[in-house]
């Protein structure tokens, strides 16, 4: 069986465009996220396949870090955060 790994992507693009198709494709991939930050379980070929499309999407002064956060991340909830009320799950 395949890996998967919780990634974490946070990008800052000013333009419009740009950011759309940054949202648009990280998208297909995240099982969960907030305007620029996407959760994604992926598989090393997974991950490689988007670092070879990402980087043309980007200009100069635009910024997107993805974050490794291991295999088993326990969350911390802070404030008035709740965990899930529910089991995540991956159609593979």
């Amino acid at each position: 069986m395949t890996q998967r790994r919780f990634y974490l992507f946070a990008y800052d693009i000013a333009d419009r465009r740009r950011r759309t198709r940054v949202q648009r494709l990280l998208r297909g991939y995240a099982v969960g996220g907030q305007k620029s930050l996407f959760e994604c379980w992926l598989t090393t070929h997974e991950l490689n396949g988007l670092c070879h499309t990402l980087p043309p999407l980007l200009d100069v002064g635009d910024r997107l870090h993805v974050l490794s956060l291991g295999r088993n991340p326990a969350p911390v909830y802070y404030g008035g955060a709740a965990s899930l009320r529910y089991d995540p799950f991956i159609l593979a």
